[in-house]
């Protein structure tokens, strides 16, 4: 049998993962029935925790590795109060993370070429980061606005693009991909059935803002492909799971694995 790291990645084929905290860990589902299926994607694009996963899988770490990752992962771990007043939360020790995590490395010298959805809070312009430093792009990436503080890059000031473009899809447009495997962690199974506090209800608020967006922007008569690519859209379409919960959300991760092989397997090739 071959191994899954002797794949060559196919140019031809992105995997657009989107964000959501904790849903984030259910993409491991995905990256697992890829490697069961021999299936390797030779672009990723990601916003916000799916950029965070997709950086994993474009390094070139097994679904198991990643799963040791997510599994040992922690809020303690990369939360720390924040001296500014952009944001409660200082971004510091989720970048000092992903360099242990992924090193330091730049963006472009991954074995899969990755694209990180960020929006500038300067100018409102959305952006794929290609290049530049991994952890720090992807910590601008995952900066929620009021939250954590923006993350300065060049002239800009970047935040979390999940509330506009949570399937960054347009980050393939002139990529030369003609199909997308797209993994949706915030869909119309997304949403908290008793929201019974204020972060619930902050949460919900979010969630419903993203499931519309992204429902206006990948629905049959409105997202048609930017270069005519076939889009395999998989809704994990997991109930109820609070995004700050990650030991709840982890535990479907088998649940989105099984979804993922049977809609790939009837609609990939």
């Amino acid at each position: 049998m071959t191994d899954y790291s002797d794949i060559k990645p196919d140019p031809t084929l992105g995997l657009c993962l989107g964000g959501g905290g904790g849903l984030g860990f259910l993409h491991l589902g995905l990256f697992e029935t890829l490697e069961e299926l021999g299936i390797r994607p030779g672009v990723v694009a990601g916003t916000s925790a799916g950029s965070i996963m997709g950086a994993f899988y474009a390094s070139g770490k097994s679904a198991g590795e990643i799963r040791k990752i997510v599994e040992d992962f922690q809020w303690t771990n990369i939360m720390a109060p924040s001296l500014s007043q952009r944001g409660l939360f200082s971004p510091v020790r989720l970048r000092e993370f992903l360099r242990r995590k992924v090193g330091k490395i730049n963006i472009k010298d991954l074995p899969i070429r990755l694209k990180i959805a960020a929006v500038n809070i300067i100018d409102g312009t959305f952006v794929g980061f290609a290049e530049g430093p991994l952890a720090k792009c992807l910590t601008a990436a995952s900066a929620v606005p009021g939250a954590v503080e923006p993350v300065r890059i060049g002239d800009g000031l970047y935040y979390d693009a999940g509330g506009i473009y949570n399937l960054p899809l347009e980050l393939f447009a002139g990529e030369g991909v003609k199909t997308i495997i797209a993994g949706n962690t915030i869909g119309q199974y997304a949403l908290m059935p008793k929201p019974a506090s204020a972060q619930e209800v902050f949460y919900q608020a979010y969630l419903i803002r993203t499931m519309h967006l992204t429902a206006m922007r990948i629905g049959p008569k409105k997202w048609q492909g930017y270069n005519g690519e076939k889009l395999i859209f998989i809704d994990y379409k997991i109930r109820g799971l609070n995004p700050t919960s990650l030991k709840e959300c982890a535990q479907h991760i088998e649940e989105t694995r099984e979804l993922s092989r049977m809609i790939i397997e009837r609609e990939y090739r």
